[in-house]
């Protein structure tokens, strides 16, 4: 059992390393001893739960995703519209981004994968799209453009959101990107500020009180 415990804690130990070593260096640029001095963990500990860089960096990756999945879908699990599904989602991100700056940055560095219409964490991305279109809510986008559209948009906001040079209501500018994402899909122009806005404050209201 202690034995048990002291190896979790040493994998948590290189998780957490990975996260804060690619929010800042690709994969690439970061070794092996890096890893385990950020750790601070023996050298061959690092070899008992990973075979190589890249193994942790995928671990890192599928942990990451998966926190973000859940936020996504905790935020819309009780939402059918698939526009305010859309920019709930991205809201949810930004709002991720915010509060694990660290976590979120290693996710856009690992991201090669993210703009790949199959990718899992695409999925319910996609679906929303798809519904959105089948019910007339989006108009003149396929599937597939209208994710990139998203995750495009998403990424860029992320990075603006995140740097030292961010300044104003986190509120607003998630309300201006989330109008622009539901234009660029196509949906009721006369309805995508309130859609946005109504996203924005539900979810990020919180970070500027």
């Amino acid at each position: 059992m202690r034995g048990n415990r002291q190896r979790q804690r040493t994998r948590h130990a290189l998780l957490d390393a990975g996260q804060r070593l690619f929010a800042t260096r690709s994969v690439d640029a970061v070794t092996i001893d890096d890893i385990v001095e950020q750790a601070d963990v023996a050298k061959g500990s690092f070899y008992n739960h990973f075979s190589d860089k890249q193994a942790l960096a995928d671990a890192v990756w599928e942990l990451v995703q998966g926190d973000v999945e859940f936020h996504i879908y905790r935020a819309n699990q009780d939402i059918a519209d698939p526009a305010m599904r859309a920019v709930r989602g991205f809201c949810s991100v930004l709002r991720y981004a915010k509060e694990h700056p660290d976590r979120l940055q290693s996710l856009l560095t690992l991201s090669a994968r993210l703009t790949t219409i199959a990718h899992p964490l695409n999925a319910g991305l996609s679906s929303d799209i798809r519904h959105g279109i089948e019910q007339a809510r989006f108009s003149d986008i396929d599937v597939a453009t209208g994710v990139l559209i998203v995750i495009g948009l998403t990424r860029a906001a992320v990075v603006n959101a995140m740097s030292e040079e961010f300044e104003g209501s986190i509120v607003a500018f998630a309300t201006d990107v989330s109008a622009a994402i539901l234009r660029a899909l196509g949906a009721p122009l006369d309805q995508v500020h309130e859609i946005g806005k109504e996203a924005a404050r539900s979810i990020l209201e919180e970070l500027s009180e």
